[in-house]
């Protein structure tokens, strides 16, 4: 598994992504989290320097090299993760 990679977007939050694999969760935690088939290739996680936290799946495997121009684009695309507590009480 590749590294976690940081980039600054275009307004200068700093980002973190990195890639996480379903094989690593349980069938009945993925169907927890939603979007199951989706996400058994795994996905990208998304974290700013503020908190907010996204996902992206699913990615090309190529997404280590890619610019940090591309890596911004795919965060704008990725869907948006409530913070924890919210994500607790929508379970």
């Amino acid at each position: 598994m590749p590294d976690p990679r940081s980039f600054a977007d275009s307004e200068g939050m700093q980002w973190e992504v990195r890639e996480i694999h379903s094989q690593l969760l349980s069938e009945q935690l993925g169907r927890l989290l939603g979007n199951e088939e989706r996400r058994r290739g795994g996905w990208l996680v998304f974290e700013a320097a503020d908190g907010e936290k996204r996902r992206l799946s699913p990615f090309p495997p190529d997404w280590h090299t890619v610019t940090p121009f591309e890596l911004e684009r795919w965060c704008m695309r990725a869907i948006r993760v409530p913070p924890a507590p919210a994500r607790r009480k929508e379970d």
